[in-house]
Formats: C-alpha cells, structure tokens, sequence
C-alpha cells in the first residue's frame, strides 16, 4: 500500500459523490504546528457529529462513532480500529478519520491527562470514568485533562487506536 501526501484532512465527499481516493486509502499530513499524522479515508456508518469524535471501523472502512454499544463484543469488539473524524460527516458520507499523531478528540467533562480512556453511553466521546461495561481505547492518550461540566475536545496523542478489553 501506498501513502498518499498532500490531502486536505477536512473535505467530505457526499453520499452519491464518487471521491478521487478509496476505502481504506492510508495519506500523511505533516503539519507545522501539530507534526505528522496520518489518516484512513472510509465512509460514515450513520452521523458523524462533528470534528474530533471518535469512531469505530465496523466493517470495511465504514466508521461508526463510538459508543459502549459500537465498541461491545458482537458489534466491532476488540481489536477494531479507531479514528478520529477530521469533519462532521452524514450517514454514508466519505472523510478521513485521524490514527496517529496529534489530535483534536472529543471526551467528556474532566478526563484526566495520562489515564487509560474508554468508550462511553455518548456517542464519538472517550472518558476515564472505567464504566463497567465499556471498552477500553488502547493507543490514545490526552495531552490535557479536561475541565469543566460539559465534554469537550482535548489536545490527544493518536497512536493507531484500538478497541481494547471490556472494562
């Protein structure tokens, strides 16, 4: 396979578009201020709410945010890929989802920096709360904890995230 250079992370193609990239095409972007980072190009499985949600290759590059029902054994289970959207995308709606490098990722109110984060009742958000019940995210790490009342997306390091063991 062949990484591709030079794309911009944020387009979207619709639904009836016929994008100029394939399923599960692997590119890097070197950004001046947020380093390397690469990305996959796959389809929205349902909404996709916005920039910096999280979600789960459920079946062939199609991306689902994550949740405790998409993350359970039986749906996308242990092992499946996680990235990060770059935009808000529609059900069937192609984009790049971010693995690796410096992200911008949705979590819930006061995540703390360096804990183990997992999959939530809230859709594309991670947490620290060990919910029993939800999966563990390995490859994910906040570089800021998050304060506050309410979710928010927090500084994160991607390092081609994962669904881990059931918490």
């Amino acid at each position: 396979m062949q990484t591709i250079i030079g794309i911009n992370p944020t387009q979207v193609w619709g639904a009836t578009a016929v994008p100029e990239y394939q399923l599960g095409d692997a590119a890097a972007y070197d950004d001046p201020s947020l380093g390397h980072q690469e990305f996959v190009f796959g389809r929205a499985a349902g909404a996709v709410t916005g920039a910096g949600y999280a979600a789960v290759e459920a079946t062939g590059f199609d991306f689902a945010m994550v949740s405790v029902t998409t993350t359970a054994p039986g749906a996308s289970g242990f092992g499946s890929r996680v990235g990060v959207a770059m935009a808000a995308l529609a059900d069937n709606e192609y984009g790049w989802f971010q693995v690796y490098g410096k992200a911008n990722l949705r979590t819930l109110a006061s995540a703390a920096k360096g804990t183990r984060l997992n999959s939530t009742a809230t859709n594309g958000a991670l947490d620290d709360d060990g919910t029993a019940g939800s999966e563990a995210i390995f490859g994910v790490v906040l570089g800021t904890a998050t304060g506050g009342a309410e979710a928010t997306n927090a500084d994160a390091i991607l390092n081609y995230p994962s669904v881990g063991t059931t918490l």
